[in-house]
């Protein structure tokens, strides 16, 4: 098991308002990968999991997916409100 914690670049508050919509994405990965998330609670500038993955299986791969996945949907969906802190960089963490 593993506890991870993604910080927002320059630790925007940007997540309190599509907190809902992050977990939802993050549990669609889920459901398309070899690991699986146990606990998720997100705050105003990060997020944190509690991933269960076999051993074969390495975090950073795991760490990779989820944040360009997350990064990828939620700019397709929820782009005007990040361009309102990210100024066209396409990426919320770091």
């Amino acid at each position: 098991m593993y506890h991870v914690i993604f910080v927002c670049k320059y630790r925007r508050r940007v997540l309190e308002p599509i907190s809902n919509e992050l977990k939802l994405t993050i549990a669609d990965i889920e459901k398309e990968s070899d690991f699986e998330i146990l606990e998720m609670e997100t705050d105003k500038d990060h997020i944190h999991l509690l991933v269960k993955s076999a051993p074969k299986v390495s975090i950073l791969s795991i760490v990779r997916k989820l944040k360009q996945e997350t990064t990828v949907r939620l700019w397709k969906s929820q782009g005007s409100h990040l361009k309102r802190f990210y100024w066209g960089e396409k990426n919320i963490v770091e």
